[in-house]
């Protein structure tokens, strides 16, 4: 098993999934966003951002996937945006219960990103914060969107971690595969 994943990650297509797949959840998020009109909070932006993280790993990786420190670098990538989303997603996930408990909705004040990469100037129908961090205005099967996104990324991380396990060579004999 882990040879096969090895043997899938230098090839350029899975890479390219990766980078598909991290561009249809922005894709999924801008159109209930705009669409929807499900606003996001400090936190969502966060977790796009992990995910475009996640997009760009994706092309470094199908860069040269034979190139080991180009994936390495792609995977701690990958592994990197989808740590930061998750974690972002679980804070969120934490409010949402807390204002279903009867707290108020509310999170720390977003001061922006960086002045060398200000997102939320160059593109703010992406990345400005226009809703409160806890408040759920869109549920499927009763869970919220900030569920249903934490789910897909733990699936993604999973990924990740096995195809990052498949890199050394001497793993096959580590877990008893020839």
């Amino acid at each position: 098993m882990f040879s096969t994943i090895r043997f899938a990650s230098m090839q350029r297509w899975p890479w390219l999934l990766l980078t598909l797949s991290a561009a249809l959840l922005e894709c999924f998020a801008l159109y209930m966003q705009h669409a929807q009109g499900v606003e996001p909070c400090n936190e969502c932006i966060y977790i796009r951002v992990g995910v475009l993280v996640v997009a760009v790993a994706g092309l470094i990786g199908a860069a040269a996937p034979r190139n080991l420190v180009l994936r390495w670098s792609a995977l701690a990538l990958w592994l990197s945006g989808l740590g930061w989303s998750l974690y972002r997603g679980h804070l969120l996930l934490n409010l949402e219960q807390k204002v279903r408990e009867g707290a108020e909705a509310s999170c720390a004040r977003f001061k922006g990103f960086p002045e060398w990469m200000p997102l939320e100037r160059w593109l703010p129908n992406m990345f400005e914060p226009r809703a409160m961090c806890g408040s759920v205005s869109w549920t499927f099967l009763n869970q919220s969107i900030t569920f249903w996104i934490w789910i897909v990324l733990l699936g993604m991380a999973l990924v990740a971690i096995l195809v990052a396990l498949a890199q050394p060579h001497h793993v096959d004999r580590v877990f008893g595969n020839k």
